[in-house]
């Protein structure tokens, strides 16, 4: 086994995280606060997510900025009935605004998104 020491970027200057190293604490201690949530985004077909946890959950990541999250929430739920239209009419709307050469925000995705799960 090579007994090579791995560097992370980032890591080696313990007195000052970079924004990245930040961000990633943050993110834990919210998992850690909230343990039920973080099951919820990671466990495929539970049966309490429905479009009002959806939407729920998405909010609240988004609130934190943990964008990143919503897509894996997104992705770890595709296979939900009610995800299934929510994916189509925003595959639409995002053509639709591509050509329209129209840019939109994160915060209009998500803004998006949500309204879809009503």
């Amino acid at each position: 086994m090579n007994n090579e020491k791995i560097q992370i970027k980032g890591s080696g200057n313990k007195g000052n995280p970079t924004k990245r190293d930040k961000h990633t604490i943050r993110f834990l201690k919210w998992i850690r606060q909230h343990p039920g949530l973080w099951y919820q985004i990671c466990t495929p077909g539970n049966e309490h997510m429905n479009f009002e946890m959806m939407k729920m959950l998405i909010q609240r990541l988004a609130k934190e900025q943990f964008y990143e999250i919503i897509f894996v929430l997104l992705m770890v739920h595709r296979d939900a009935d009610f995800l299934d239209s929510v994916f189509k009419t925003m595959l639409l709307e995002m053509i639709l605004a591509g050509w329209k050469g129209e840019i939109k925000r994160k915060e209009q995705i998500i803004q998006d998104i949500t309204d879809l799960l009503t």
